[in-house]
């Protein structure tokens, strides 16, 4: 019977649906230090959510066949380092896209109508308002610069357009001509994105081509009025030069649902910013969402038991399997 090791902090409507499916099937383990990992490195299966794995704690694992991320961001995943052991490394592609839109479109909204100063003011009987009123600001009538057409951006894009905001995008991949007409979304080299926004939201992986994406000279570029939208991950964004935008009001704001260096301290200048909204993390984490990834997960785990590979979509880290 081959082991299971769930790594790290699980929800527990994700925990009981990996109990009830792995029931006499296989051994279910708990850990979340690397103690526990080194007890539990006879896993064929490790299941992550949050620990990092470097080299050296892939090394110590006797049995792995594969390492499966409940998320898709797999950064702190050496993936070529499992490759050569011949272990996979996967993703829970797509299982995010809905709430992360979502959680997008939240942030925008709370952002632009200063939802957080209004519930205070409510608080203390200030019911109007009415100081906030010229820098509020609606998303129709706005243009959306989405960087990273993937399955969340193309989610957000349809939310958005219902909204009445025009959508264009940048990626390294550019859409065929049929789905940007399909999606009514049009391509813009990135520093024209950039220039031309009201809106720029991010969704794409943290990489060594995508970390500090959002520096000091893309900000730059940025329109004064430009709302940065971050529900992807901290290090593509420079804290440091957004802070400073804001603070200077070189750009009107930002909404963020993830930082470098994250959780911040309380006393982090970011949150004396009232032109910046940042929540930790919690975009794709939502009660019903949580058997979604948990599926994804455990189809994928099914499908190397009957001898199959794991869905393409999930898996990243093929080129360097050896065969």
């Amino acid at each position: 019977m081959n082991k299971i090791l769930m790594f790290g902090a699980f929800a527990p409507k994700g925990v009981e649906y990996f109990k009830e499916k792995s029931a006499g099937r296989y051994e279910l383990a708990f850990g979340s230090t690397y103690e526990d990992l080194e007890k539990y490195n006879d896993a064929a299966y490790i299941v992550l959510r949050g620990p990092a794995m470097d080299a050296e704690h892939i090394a110590g694992l006797k049995n792995a066949r594969m390492l499966h991320r409940w998320g898709v961001g797999y950064n702190d995943v050496d993936v070529e380092a499992a490759g050569e052991r011949g272990i996979r490394v996967a993703i829970t592609a797509g299982m995010n896209a809905q709430p992360v839109a979502e959680m997008a479109t939240l942030l925008i909204l709370a952002a632009f109508r200063h939802f957080l100063q209004h519930i205070d003011d409510a608080k203390h009987e200030k019911l109007l308002g009415s100081y906030l009123i010229a820098d509020s600001w609606m998303i129709n009538g706005r243009r959306v610069g989405i960087v990273g057409m993937g399955a969340i951006g193309r989610k957000l894009t349809k939310i958005l357009q219902g909204f009445g905001a025009e959508v264009v995008y940048y990626d390294v991949f550019r859409l065929p001509e049929e789905v940007e007409r399909e999606l009514n979304v049009t391509f813009l080299p990135f520093k024209e994105l950039l220039a031309t926004s009201d809106i720029i939201s991010l969704h794409m992986p943290l990489l060594d081509s995508t970390r500090n994406m959002i520096d000091a000279k893309a900000i730059a570029m940025m329109r004064p009025n430009a709302l940065l939208v971050n529900t992807a991950r901290g290090g593509i964004v420079d804290t440091d030069a957004l802070l400073a935008a804001v603070r200077e009001r070189r750009i009107w704001g930002a909404a963020l649902d993830t930082v470098e260096g994250e959780p911040l301290p309380s006393d982090h200048p970011i949150f004396s910013e009232p032109h910046i909204l940042l929540t930790p993390h919690v975009g794709g984490n939502t009660e019903d969402n949580i058997v979604n990834m948990a599926a994804c997960i455990f189809d994928n785990i099914e499908r190397l038991e009957r001898g199959e590979e794991v869905v393409p979509r999930c898996l990243v880290n093929k080129q360097y399997l050896k065969a």
